[in-house]
């Protein structure tokens, strides 16, 4: 047997022994696109089988490259200076051309005739008008009127644009003139002042005041009959004043209305009107203040007593009104306050008397209730006695000066002088002296005209939660249902109240309240027809009613349903 001889493999044989050859795969083309969409390879893109052969944009590359140099853009656009070399180099190489070579001369290319000073070249161009003659032209009030008719014919004719008042062109003979004639005599207006120098300036001689001399004035006096001519010529040679009055002067009552009227003691007024007005005025301010910024009486009246004596004197109300409420006031009318307010003439306020007359003495809480009640359990009774002391022991007012109003606090009594509301027996009119008559009778029921204000009956009505919302039910009706009220009027109702939606609750409850039977299966009809007739499926006391009363006439029931 004949030896092997083993052969030696080359490079290039041992690299195709050591790396595998691919293997072309069997695969079809358009089979391949899809499987790179549904199912593609490691590292690979997802590419939609109708975009497989599109060109990729990551490997585009945009613009000329031919015409890119090797100069950079930044170079391009912002070129670096050059050199002094450079730049002698670059004019050397322009002296080439004629132009360089010498300076133009504008003298040599003008012709000899055009005068290069006073000559303007190029088309003038026409300046527009100014605005002011725009806005108000220097035209009469006739051209202004003829421009502005000029092209308004043409265009009433397109649009019918007529003025007012103005007549239709019917095209008749001669009716330019026709539509242009007025009839009446023209009214003269003038704006220019002339009626008003007329009536400063008389032209006119008849229209003046006539001129009499002194002479011919005083014989005309002497000689006349007239009594107000004697009695100026009686004044002048007596010396008296032309406004002098002969006879008797009657003086004014000594009582004023409010003294008849209040009824007050007849003793003269210690003020005049100006004072009295000035000190009501003062009051008035002073019971505000005190309301709004004290929440009982107490607190005020402890504010103004400064030394904590229990008393007011004239120097601390000064002192509070002017520096602490910053109310100018002057002395007297302040002196003039503390003497009216003073009842006892002692020169000093108590609490009565500041309860009763700077502040509402049963508007404003007192602030005596706690003491009240302290006194009540030491004295174990509810008819005591005694004097009503503050926390420091300091005695504020009488318990007999205490009354108790009928929201069961307790206000400081009334005193005899203040006038507020003093008329005896309460404030009457002479109707209420007519009605006093014996065996006067009056009718049970009066006889009502008109709409009622607000609804009594109807608890539904009222769909609003304040009546400042809405205006009186009585506003919504008009002058016949006045003179002819209708059956719902009698009720306080409305046609609003009758037209509004309402739910099935609210309308059985009206009925029942009105002691109407409606049974479930005609209730139930009446609404389901009353909720077809609107298109939103509303359903209100008309329409329901209205389906109730066609129901009944159906089956020869012919009473209407009236609430």
């Amino acid at each position: 047997m004949a030896a092997t001889v083993k052969q030696a493999l080359t490079h290039d044989q041992l690299w195709e022994v050591l790396t595998d050859k691919p293997v072309e795969s069997s695969t079809p083309e358009v089979v391949q696109r899809y499987r790179n969409y549904t199912s593609p390879n490691v590292a690979q893109p997802r590419v939609h089988p109708g975009r497989a052969y599109d060109p990729t944009h990551r490997e585009k590359t945009h613009g000329d490259v031919g015409n890119i140099g090797n100069e950079k853009n930044g170079e391009i656009i912002n070129p670096k200076p050059i050199t002094n070399f450079e730049n002698r180099l670059f004019n050397l190489n322009e002296l080439v051309y004629e132009r360089n070579r010498q300076r133009l001369k504008q003298e040599k290319l003008l012709p000899s005739t055009v005068d290069r000073y006073k000559t303007t070249f190029g088309m003038p161009t026409a300046s527009s008008e100014r605005a002011g003659d725009i806005v108000n032209p220097a035209k009469s009030h006739a051209e202004i009127e003829f421009d502005y008719e000029q092209p308004r014919s043409m265009y009433v004719f397109s649009h019918k644009d007529y003025e007012p008042g103005e007549q239709v062109d019917r095209n008749y003979q001669n009716s330019e003139s026709i539509r242009r004639l007025t009839h009446g005599v023209p009214t003269p207006v003038y704006a220019d002042g002339r009626h008003a120098r007329e009536a400063l300036i008389w032209n006119r001689s008849h229209h003046t005041t006539p001129v009499v001399s002194d002479i011919v004035n005083e014989f005309d006096e002497s000689r006349s009959d007239n009594a107000v001519i004697r009695t100026r010529r009686f004044l002048a040679e007596t010396g008296l004043p032309i406004d002098h009055r002969f006879g008797l002067t009657s003086t004014s009552d000594r009582l004023s209305a409010g003294e008849i009227i209040h009824q007050r003691m007849n003793v003269p007024a210690a003020f005049d009107q100006k004072s009295q007005a000035a000190i009501s005025k003062l009051r008035t301010q002073l019971c505000s203040l005190h309301m709004q910024t004290f929440k009982t009486q107490l607190q005020a009246f402890q504010y103004y007593d400064t030394n904590q004596d229990g008393l007011i004197s004239v120097q601390e109300l000064t002192n509070t009104i002017g520096r602490n409420f910053n109310l100018r006031v002057s002395d007297g009318v302040i002196d003039a306050l503390m003497q009216q307010c003073d009842q006892d003439r002692d020169g000093r306020l108590n609490f009565l008397e500041f309860s009763n007359f700077l502040c509402y003495r049963t508007g404003h809480a007192s602030g005596l209730e706690q003491f009240i009640d302290e006194e009540k359990k030491r004295n174990n009774t509810t008819n005591f006695i005694g004097t009503i002391k503050d926390n420091q022991g300091r005695p504020i007012l009488n318990v007999a000066d205490l009354i108790e109003g009928s929201d069961g606090k307790y206000y400081p009594r009334k005193l005899v002088s203040q006038i507020d509301e003093m008329v005896p027996d309460g404030w009457k009119t002479s109707y209420d002296k007519i009605n006093e008559a014996p065996f006067r009778l009056e009718p049970v029921v009066k006889r009502q005209y008109g709409l009622p204000s607000l609804p009594v009956n109807d608890q539904y009505v009222m769909g609003t939660p304040s009546l400042r919302n809405r205006a009186p039910i009585g506003a919504n009706t008009i002058v016949g249902a006045l003179l002819s009220p209708s059956v719902w009027s009698d009720r306080g109702l409305t046609e609003d109240d009758l037209l509004i939606p309402r739910t099935m609750e609210e309308i059985r409850d009206l009925f029942a309240n009105a002691n109407v039977y409606v049974s479930g299966e005609d209730f139930v009809y009446a609404w389901t027809t009353a909720a077809a007739t609107n298109q939103y499926g509303q359903v209100s006391v008309a329409t329901f009613k209205k389906a109730l009363d066609d129901k009944n006439r159906s089956l020869g029931k012919f009473e209407v349903v009236y609430a």
